[in-house]
């Protein structure tokens, strides 16, 4: 921080009278005044540590499960399947739409919570996408894209006010879903051992 100091210097000069005569100089000094900055503060980066999945790492292949997770809001499920490890669309090549390939990936709705399937939802890619196509109760949907934000993720959002037209109740309820996968001959369940995931309805 700088400065400006100013010094006044009394001078005694002689005059011819002999008397003296008291005279006033100014000088203008520079000072300089260093002040210590505080040490810089190191932003510190905390990584969260991965939660673990709701389907363990047990079977060998790009389809073992890793989480299957949903919520509703109305009458839309959104759906979220994701692996251990990565996986290309067309592993799930079929020879037509709605037709399974050798490997398989399959969502299972239990609508009235009796424990029992009431639709599927096979996941197929064909004719260059991947979709879900859903069937049951004798009926059969319009296919429903599925996206792939990464490559171990699919996601999916679709009606399920459809499922209870049959029946003719309420769609206000509560559902369940679980996932299947086969790859190469493996087989993995998802929640495991073949439970089901609540999905709790929100209006």
């Amino acid at each position: 921080m700088k400065g400006i100091l100013l010094v006044a210097v009394l001078v005694l000069a002689g005059c011819s009278s002999g008397e003296t005569e008291t005279v006033e100089v100014t000088t203008t000094v520079e000072a300089t005044t260093t002040v210590e900055a505080a040490a810089p503060t190191v932003a510190t980066t905390t990584t969260a540590p991965e939660l673990a999945g709701n389907d363990p790492d047990d079977v060998d292949g790009q389809l073992d499960i890793r989480n299957l997770n949903a919520t509703r809001k109305g009458d839309l499920l959104a759906v979220s399947l994701t692996t251990y490890e990565p996986w290309s669309s067309n592993v799930l090549v079929g020879p037509g739409p709605n037709r399974y390939g050798p490997n398989r990936l399959t969502i299972f709705y239990d609508i009235d919570l009796d424990g029992t399937p009431d639709y599927r939802g096979k996941i197929v890619y064909s004719g260059g996408e991947l979709s879900v196509y859903l069937t049951g109760e004798g009926q059969a949907f319009e296919p429903i894209p599925v996206e792939r934000p990464n490559n171990v993720t699919a996601q999916f959002v679709h009606p399920v006010d459809v499922f209870f037209v049959p029946a003719g109740g309420s769609s206000d309820v509560d559902i369940q879903i679980r996932a299947k996968s086969l790859y190469n001959g493996q087989e993995d369940k998802a929640p495991d051992a073949g439970t089901w995931l609540r999905v709790p309805f929100k209006a």
